[in-house]
């Protein structure tokens, strides 16, 4: 009796360990190649890394790893009345790429996504530029900062956006001082 009742719980054991290792296994998530993508003919689940949100203080982006191509999305919440300042986006070499303005007085919740990308004005003109851990943080407070990664692979079909670099041009409304009429060329 006692023999039998071993066994059946020793069968039960290895049912449970086996079910819980065949959901854990199903439920990871898995990365699909830009060639698996290709040989496919690009039916395959994904090529992108999951969420998996960086958080400093308000300040959260929604993943650490990305390919080349993909949009970084950059959420600032809970914003207090008193909160006022900039967060700045650097480069793997320390290039600030991006500086975004926050006034808690005006909006307690902001959010922006970019895709980082070649830019001459800015001097990043090989796609090994933008490839490396991101640092975002605080300006004025170096010591606390998120970090991400772009790593050097490509979104499919978006390869021929890291081959050329383009002219960055940044335009401030405040500085226009002829009318633009819809329809008529810009005039230096």
């Amino acid at each position: 009796m006692n023999r039998s009742v071993a066994i059946a719980v020793g069968i039960g054991i290895v049912i449970i360990l086996s079910v819980i290792i065949y959901q854990v296994n199903e439920t990871i998530w898995k990365k699909t190649s830009v060639e698996e993508y290709y040989e496919k003919g690009g039916k395959v689940s994904s090529v992108i890394y999951p969420d998996n949100p960086q958080i400093l203080g308000p300040l959260q982006i929604n993943k650490d790893k990305y390919l080349l191509g993909e949009h970084v999305y950059v959420i600032l919440r809970n914003l207090q009345p008193g909160d006022k300042g900039m967060v700045e986006f650097l480069t793997p070499a320390g290039v600030e790429y991006m500086i975004w303005k926050f006034d808690g007085s005006k909006q307690d919740f902001m959010k922006k996504y970019f895709k980082p990308q070649l830019l001459k004005g800015k001097n990043l003109c090989d796609r090994a530029d933008l490839v490396g851990e991101w640092r975002v943080g605080f300006k004025g407070f170096d010591e606390a900062q998120i970090k991400f990664e772009i790593l050097d692979e490509a979104l499919p079909n978006q390869e021929w956006q890291f081959e050329d670099c383009n002219v960055a041009y940044e335009i401030d409304p405040t500085k226009i001082e002829t009318e633009i009429k819809i329809g008529e060329p810009l005039k230096p």
